[in-house]
């Protein structure tokens, strides 16, 4: 088997996909909480603000553990940052951004959850914990947004 070969069966390995697998939700939990943070910030009602802040540490431990994932299964998470944050005109839809990639991300752990359940149980059990703890941290920025007006300039 040539050297192409060699590199080409290890870089397919169920092991590889799932570092990389792990590697973007881990990059999409560190712009997650950078976002957070950045509308925390920015929230019209003042009682809101601190609610947002914490859920970016949420997502910011949710990146630690993923980490640690990615050094077991790799040895080394590449500390790229990540995707700018995105930003909205008015709070409202800085909400709406939050939601989708809350619910972008959740649905990335329930497929990573799907696919790797045989070969890496442990790790797959972490990431099943995270699938949950996002859906929450979900419902609480939904109840933020029902709650807010939508026509908030700030």
């Amino acid at each position: 088997m040539g050297l192409l070969a060699r590199w080409q069966e290890r870089s397919h390995s169920p092991r590889v996909r799932l570092g990389r697998d792990l590697r973007a939700a881990y990059l999409d939990a560190r712009r997650l909480a950078a976002q957070l943070r950045r509308h925390g910030g920015h929230v019209p009602y003042p009682a809101l603000g601190p609610t947002l802040t914490r859920l970016a540490e949420e997502a910011d431990a949710q990146a630690a553990l993923l980490a640690g994932e990615i050094r077991a299964l790799a040895g080394n998470t590449d500390p790229s940052d990540p995707v700018a944050p995105r930003d909205g005109r008015n709070h409202w839809e800085r909400l709406t951004f939050d939601i989708a990639d809350l619910e972008t991300l959740r649905r990335r752990y329930a497929e990573l959850a799907l696919h790797f359940d045989v070969e890496f149980p442990a790790t797959v059990a972490a990431v099943d914990r995270l699938a949950r703890t996002t859906a929450t941290m979900t419902v609480t920025v939904r109840g933020l947004l029902a709650r807010s007006d939508p026509h908030a300039a700030n």
